[in-house]
Parts: C-alpha cells; structure tokens; sequence
C-alpha cells in the first residue's frame, strides 16, 4: 500500500511540474503575450464561395490612386481580391480584402523593367527624416482621399532601385510616392512596408561574389549546416536520452516578432539543444537580408539552428547561391542522427534541386537509417495529398510520391512551413505538422489555434517518444487577439 500511495504521489508531483513549467513560460516578451498549449489543431475551413466582384468600397482605391486608368481583371483568394489597372506599359495591382482594406499596391513597367514593391524598394542607409509639408501635395491629397480620418505620422525622403522616392507612413500603411506626387506602391508596416535592402547585384559576377564575401563571409563557418552538426554532436547531454527541440517556419517579414522569438527559445529550460525552420526566413533570399535579419538574433544564441530552404530563400534566380554560400554548398538536402533519430531536410522549392533526385535521395536516405532510429523529415511545402493543404503546396505528382515514401518508411513526424500558421494532420499512418508561424502574414482557414504566430516545442522522451506544446504570440499592440 505504501509502495502505491508513493507511486501516486510521484505521479502526481510530475504532473504538477509540467504544468508548473508551462505556467512560468507563458508571459510576455516586449509586446508579445506568450502562451502554451497542447499540440494539434486538425480544424480546417476553406474560405467561403464567393464569385461576387469586387465591390465599389474594395475598388474605390484604384479611382483614389490611379483615377486615370480602368481595372482590366480580378480574382478572389483567400478573402482577398486581387486587381490590376493596366495601360500600356504599365501595371498596378491592388489587395484589397473583402472588407475593405487595403493591404498592399504594386507597380510593374514592361518598358524599364523595373517592379516597384515596397518591401523590395528603399535602398538601405538612403531613408532621411522630412516634415510633411516637404512631401509633394498630390500625394497628400491622394492619402487624405484614401484615408480621411488619418493624418501622416512619419514622412521620408528615400533612394530606391526605381529613383527618389517619397516614403510616407499612414496608419498601417507605408506608401512610396514619385517627386511628381503619384503613388507608386504601398504595404502594411507589420508586413515589410518600410524594410531597406542592399540591391541585389545580379549581372556582374565579380560584384557579387565581393558582396557575399562582404556581407556573409564573415558567419559562414559559424553557419555552416556540417559545422553545426558537429557542434551538436551525436548524443544527447542527459544521462537517459532525453532531450528537447524546437520546431518553427516561415520566419520572414517581422523582425520583431523573429528577435523576440530567438530570445524566447534561447531562455526555455531545458534549453533546445536544436531549432528546425521549415523555410522563408527572408523575404527573398538575398546576402543582404540574411545578412540583417536572418543573422544578427542567431549571434546571441549557441543553439543551432537547421533550416530547409523556402521558396523565399533562394535569391533572385531562384537557385539559392546566397542561401548555399552561408549554409553549405550540399545544405539543400541533406541530414543528421542525433540521439536514436534521424532528421532529414529537403530542397522541394528551388530550380536547383530535380524532384525527382530529390525523392530518389531521400528514399536512400531514410532507407538507410539505422532500425532503431526514429525518422524525422522536413520540407518546405506541404503535399497537395493532404486536401486542405492543397490550395497552397507541392506539385500533385511529387506530392504523391513524396507521401507514399512518407508512409513506406514510417517516418515518425513530417515538419512542413509554407502554409503561414499551425495546422496538424494524419496521412496514410504518418504525422505531418505544418508550422509556418514564424513572422510571415498568416493565412485564414485554421481557426483559433492555427491562424496564430508560433512554436512548436518537441520534448523527446528516453524511450524516443516526443512531446509536443505549442508556444503562440500574441501582438498585444493589436486591436484583435
């Protein structure tokens, strides 16, 4: 009897602990409300049929910003529509969402060749502080249109890869306007909307070359996937096996939301001995973006962070020679045992990367794998196999191969980004979690659990098991939770 009362008491003081642990991470970190919750999130809803077009409230932006040209098409995603005024040359293209809202404005020209977004526009070290009566009237007359209950809080002068330009921040907005007065793009802030860049330096291989060398030589040792792994090494610290990770995604487009995140998982105890990112970590994959917003949170962080490389990675030709030059020439697809399991990262978004190499390589790979490990594999995009994902994933035809070798190998858990939020599915006997809450604007159709910033921490037990507690952000600056 005694013998059992300890054993209950035991029992009971372990999940008092667990609680407690959960309990002391929830809180805040600078204007993020963090809080833990049990994984899974199978909740899934498509956005609903709507073939109606946009509506005068939707369009009345391009009669504010471009009254001299006519919408020429439109489509509705995700409860967003997508329209473009044509002439000429010239494009721009508007989303607005069903409410009315806008949230970004773009603009094309086939003659010069030259996109102006404003996430990709201002040339860093150029933006210089202006009053706004400095900034020409027609833009103001414009915004005071487009918004008539707000005012310009902040106005720049800036030079851009398309010229001056004016940058003047409005509510949510950041808008970039020509010397004439027109203008030329605008993004949400939360999204990108006064990012600076370094110009990618494209043409001129000697140039480019010298600006990787400048910008990323100096971390690549420290970055290099090989060089990490061996930072790892191959057991775990405890005596019983036991050990913790962290699982996240498309990192991109909010630095204070990914600065924040890094300093959170850098502070949990246990502390992760790894993070995996499922991809987009920049915006493009440029040296420059790595260089200021992927690097600088990593530095003060031992922890190793392996990445599987997102369509936002692989730079302007989309062969990820930026993303290869900091990670590792093999960094594509490639793996690493720790403890009793292997965790198998793969390229299904670059041009350099074949599918069907990739496919047959990670067939070896996994059909390599010692018998008593457990396999972990993570891509960037999702398999159109699993429905719900379908909308925004992998080929059907590699998809279906990838699930099938997925299945065959009775892969453990399946990490995948791409989709921005939390969502968690069961295919044809494996696990597959979709984490892409990492920064990037999160899509609408995965409720309250999934359309949330996050992470997923992953405690790996001594007989190899693994639980889950996902970690969510909440903006607390925001009007809605």
């Amino acid at each position: 009897m005694l013998n059992r009362k300890l054993v209950l008491l035991l029992v009971s003081f372990c999940v008092v602990a667990f609680v407690s642990t959960r309990a002391q991470m929830a809180g805040r970190i600078g204007k993020w409300q963090v809080e833990v919750g049990p994984p899974g999130n199978e909740f899934y809803q498509p956005p609903r049929e709507n073939h109606e077009p946009p509506s005068e409230a939707v369009l009345r932006y391009a009669r504010i910003f471009v009254p001299h040209m006519k919408v020429t098409d439109w489509e509705l995603d995700d409860d967003k529509y997508e329209f473009n005024c044509k002439q000429g040359d010239e494009e721009y293209q508007f989303d607005v969402t069903t409410q009315g809202e806008l949230i970004e404005l773009q603009y094309e020209n086939d003659e010069t060749d030259i996109d102006e977004e404003a996430d990709e526009l201002v040339l860093r070290g150029t933006k210089k502080s202006i009053a706004v009566s400095e900034i020409p009237e027609r833009s103001l007359v414009t915004l005071a249109e487009a918004y008539p209950d707000l005012r310009p809080s902040q106005t720049w002068t800036a030079e851009t890869i398309a010229g001056p330009r004016y940058v003047i921040q409005i509510g949510k907005m950041a808008f970039y306007a020509r010397p004439d007065g027109q203008i030329q793009a605008g993004r949400r802030i939360d999204d990108g909307g006064l990012n600076e860049i370094y110009p990618p330096i494209k043409r001129d291989e000697k140039a480019f070359k010298a600006n990787l060398e400048k910008l990323l030589g100096p971390y690549r040792k420290h970055f290099n996937f090989e060089n990490q792994i061996k930072r790892l090494g191959k057991n775990p610290e405890s005596t019983d096996g036991s050990y913790r990770y962290v699982l996240t995604g498309d990192t991109r487009s909010n630095w204070d939301l990914w600065s924040n995140m890094v300093k959170h998982i850098d502070g949990l105890v246990p502390k992760p001995a790894f993070v995996i990112i499922s991809g987009d970590i920049v915006l493009r994959g440029y040296a420059g973006q790595l260089h200021e917003y992927y690097i600088p949170p990593l530095l003060k962080t031992e922890i190793p962070f392996f990445v599987a490389i997102g369509n936002h990675d692989t730079g302007g030709d989309n062969r990820g020679h930026e993303y290869r030059y900091l990670f590792g020439d093999k960094s594509l697809n490639y793996y690493f045992d720790y403890g009793k399991a292997r965790y198998v990262f793969i390229d299904n978004v670059s041009d350099l990367s074949a599918p069907e190499k990739t496919l047959k390589w990670l067939d070896k790979t996994l059909a390599g794998s010692p018998k008593e490990h457990r396999n972990y594999v993570t891509a960037h995009k999702p398999p159109a196999t699993v429905k719900k994902w379908a909308y925004h994933a992998w080929k059907d035809d590699h998809s279906k191969v990838f699930t099938d070798l997925m299945t065959i190998h009775k892969v453990a858990e399946v990490y995948l980004g791409h989709i921005h939020g939390y969502s968690t599915a069961k295919y044809s006997g494996v696990n597959y979690t979709v984490s892409g809450g990492g920064g990037a604007g999160l899509h609408n159709r995965y409720g309250p659990k999934g359309n949330v910033h996050h992470y997923v921490i992953c405690d790996v037990a001594p007989d190899g098991t693994v639980k889950q507690q996902v970690v969510r952000f909440y903006d607390t600056t925001s009007e809605a939770k």
